[in-house]
C-alpha cells in the first residue's frame, strides 16, 4: 500500500489523542489509592472486552481460529503490558499525571534501542532528529519537576515506559500474528492478577459507583487506543510507534491542567516549552511520512 506509513501516522497520533483522557480520568477517582485493584479488574474487563467485540466485527466466522496463531512474543508482550498497566494506576495514584506522563516519554529510546537489538531495525535521519527534539523536550520538563517528583512515583513511570516499550516490539516481532490478540490478552490477565490480590489481601470486590463508571470509561478510552495502535503497528518501526503515541503526554498535560475539567494541576513554563517541543517532533515526523510517499517511486 503505497500510503501505508501515512496511515500508520494517522492511526497511531489518533491512539495517542484517545489515550490523552486517561490519565485525567483517574483523577476522578473517590479515595483512587484504595480501590487500585478494584479499578484495574473493572478496566481490564472492559478493554479485553472492546478489543474482542472489536475482532469479532472483522473476522466474523474466523474469530476463534485468530487465537491459534498466537506465539510465545504475543504471551509475552500480553504479560508484560498486563503488569504495566499495574504500574500505570499506581503512578498516577502515587504522583501528578505530568511527571507520571513525563516518565512515559522516556519509551522512544527504549523501544528504539530494543527495536535495534531484537528487530533489527534502523531509524532514518529524519526521525532520529525528531527523537533527539523529544529527549530535548523531556529533559526540560523534567529538569523543572525534579525537586517536586517522588521516587516512587518515577520509579513507577518509568517501569510504565520500559513495560511499553517491549510490548511495542512484541507486537511487531511477528508479523502474522494479529496485532489486537496481545493488547487483548493483556487486559484478561490483568483482570486476573487483580483478582488474585484482591483474594490474597482480603479487600472487597466492591467500590463507589462513580469509581465503577470512571474504571469502565477509561477501559474503553485505553482499548480503542490499542486497537488503534495495533492497527498501525505494522506500518511504522518501533522507535516511530512510540515517538508518534506521545502526544498522549503532551494533550494529557493540557487536560489535567485545563480549569474546565475541574482538575487543574497547572504545568509550570518548563513543562510548557518541553510539550511544545515533544508536539513539534511529532509534527515534523507527520511531514516527513507524507513527504516520503509524495516522492514518485523508481
Amino acid at each position: 500500500m503505497k500510503n501505508s506509513y501515512l496511515l500508520g501516522f494517522f492511526l497511531v497520533v489518533v491512539s495517542g489523542v484517545i489515550w490523552s483522557f486517561g490519565a485525567p480520568l483517574v483523577r476522578y477517582l473517590e479515595d483512587a489509592e484504595t480501590f487500585r485493584l478494584q479499578y484495574l479488574l473493572y478496566r481490564g474487563l472492559i478493554i479485553t472486552s472492546v478489543i474482542l467485540i472489536f475482532v469479532l466485527f472483522r473476522e466474523g466466522r474466523n474469530f476463534f481460529q485468530t487465537f491459534k496463531r498466537i506465539d510465545s512474543w504475543s504471551l509475552i508482550g500480553s504479560l508484560v503490558m498486563s503488569v504495566t498497566f499495574f504500574g500505570w494506576i499506581y503512578a498516577l495514584t502515587t504522583t501528578t499525571v505530568a511527571i507520571t506522563l513525563l516518565m512515559l516519554a522516556v519509551s522512544p529510546v527504549l523501544s528504539a534501542f530494543l527495536g535495534y537489538l531484537i528487530l533489527g531495525e534502523r531509524l532514518s535521519k529524519s526521525t532520529l532528529i525528531n527523537m533527539l527534539i523529544v529527549a530535548i523536550g523531556i529533559m526540560i520538563m523534567v529538569w523543572d519537576t525534579e525537586k517536586s517528583a517522588t521516587i516512587i512515583g518515577v520509579l513507577y513511570g518509568f517501569f510504565v515506559a520500559l513495560g511499553f516499550a517491549i510490548y511495542t516490539i512484541t507486537i511487531r516481532k511477528n508479523p502474522e500474528v494479529p496485532k489486537l490478540l496481545t493488547p487483548a490478552l493483556a487486559g484478561f490477565f490483568c483482570m486476573v492478577w487483580a483478582t488474585i490480590l484482591i483474594v490474597v489481601t482480603g479487600v472487597s470486590f466492591e467500590m463507589p459507583t462513580a469509581n465503577i463508571g470512571i474504571s469502565m470509561t477509561h477501559g474503553l478510552v485505553v482499548g480503542m487506543g490499542l486497537i488503534l495502535y495495533g492497527l498501525g503497528a505494522k506500518y511504522l518501526p518501533s522507535g516511530e510507534l512510540v515517538m508518534l503515541s506521545l502526544l498522549e503526554v503532551v494533550l494529557g498535560i493540557f487536560w489535567a491542567w485545563l480549569p474546565a475539567l475541574g482538575i487543574h494541576e497547572v504545568p509550570s513554563r518548563n513543562t510548557l516549552i518541553g510539550g511544545l517541543a515533544i508536539l513539534f517532533a511529532i509534527i515534523m515526523q507527520g511531514v516527513y511520512a507524507r513527504k516520503k510517499h509524495l516522492i514518485p517511486m523508481p
